[in-house]
């Protein structure tokens, strides 16, 4: 289904596009001016193809939140025998001030490194015997966390789109017991 609505959508864009160079032929516009209009909207499809790939259901190409839940994990790891780089999945919730996840899950692509995948193991391994995991990242060393007890750290290569690239140091911690409301006496 969300292949033919690409291929619906690219045809759309095309003949926009054809319809928007027939147009700019027939006025008395310079051509300096035709080019730039046919180059902007040109810009804009580029833009919009890349801004729907992130609602289609995909890994998202932006960098993931500075603090998280994990809810689970993929490894795909990289085929020595091709070209094409092994991928781990986060699948994250972001989290507000209280350290509390908010808003629907989403779904973040990091380059495999082995660093990484044996982070990733580890994570993967606390979340299937019933742990829950927030997880946080930085540019620079992190200091351990107060609020949670360290699982994992590590240094990996983020390379999701949105980011330049670099090492990023990615810490686990076991999330802290949820508290509820005391029980109002009885009667």
């Amino acid at each position: 289904m969300i292949e033919l609505i690409v291929v619906i959508l690219s045809i759309a864009y095309a003949l926009t596009a054809a319809l928007l160079l027939n147009m700019n032929l027939k006025t008395s516009y310079s051509f300096w001016t035709k080019s730039g209009v046919v180059l902007l909207v040109s810009m804009l499809y580029i833009g919009t193809w890349f801004g729907y790939q992130g609602l289609t259901g995909w890994a998202s190409n932006q960098a993931l939140p500075q603090k998280f839940r994990l809810l689970y994990l993929s490894i795909e790891e990289r085929q020595r025998a091709s070209d094409k780089p092994g991928y781990i999945y986060y699948w994250v919730r972001p989290l507000d001030e209280a350290g509390l996840p908010f808003g629907p899950p989403r779904a973040h692509r990091i380059k495999w490194s082995e660093s990484e995948a044996e982070n990733a193991e580890e994570a993967l391994s606390a979340i299937e015997d019933g742990e829950e995991l927030n997880g946080s990242w930085s540019r620079n060393m992190m200091a351990p966390q107060e609020d949670g007890e360290e699982l994992v750290d590590y240094a990996g290569e983020l390379s999701v789109a949105g980011d330049q690239g670099g090492l990023v140091n990615i810490r686990f911690t076991r999330a802290p017991p949820r508290s509820l409301p005391p029980k109002p006496p009885p009667g």
